[in-house]
């Protein structure tokens, strides 16, 4: 969510050093922000494929634009989890859990 980097200098930096490394910035707004468009997680299937896990409220907010920078790199996946953001006070990400394997 660039919108909450106040100082501009600082938002600048942080574009510029992520492209730089090759990363794709898909900008969110504040509002989508509180919607959990940016409580997403991205996982790999068993068969290999790439999948970014987010809650339905958050893909509600992305508009088409977002959603297609998404999907050129992985496949949506979004769920119904009213429950969670409601009482929970999180969403898709903070349901998961992280497992890192060493490469062999």
């Amino acid at each position: 969510c660039l919108e909450s980097i106040i100082n501009d200098e600082e938002r600048k930096h942080l574009v510029e050093t992520l492209e730089h490394t090759n990363h794709e910035v898909i900008a969110i707004s504040l509002q989508q922000m509180n919607s959990y468009a940016g409580n997403m997680l991205s996982l790999k299937s068993t068969s290999g494929n790439d999948l970014l896990v987010m809650s339905q409220s958050a893909y509600d907010v992305l508009n088409d634009e977002q959603k297609a920078s998404i999907n050129r790199y992985s496949k949506i996946v979004a769920l119904q989890i009213p429950t969670i953001e409601t009482i929970g006070g999180g969403s898709a990400r903070c349901m998961m859990a992280e497992v890192f394997s060493l490469k062999k």
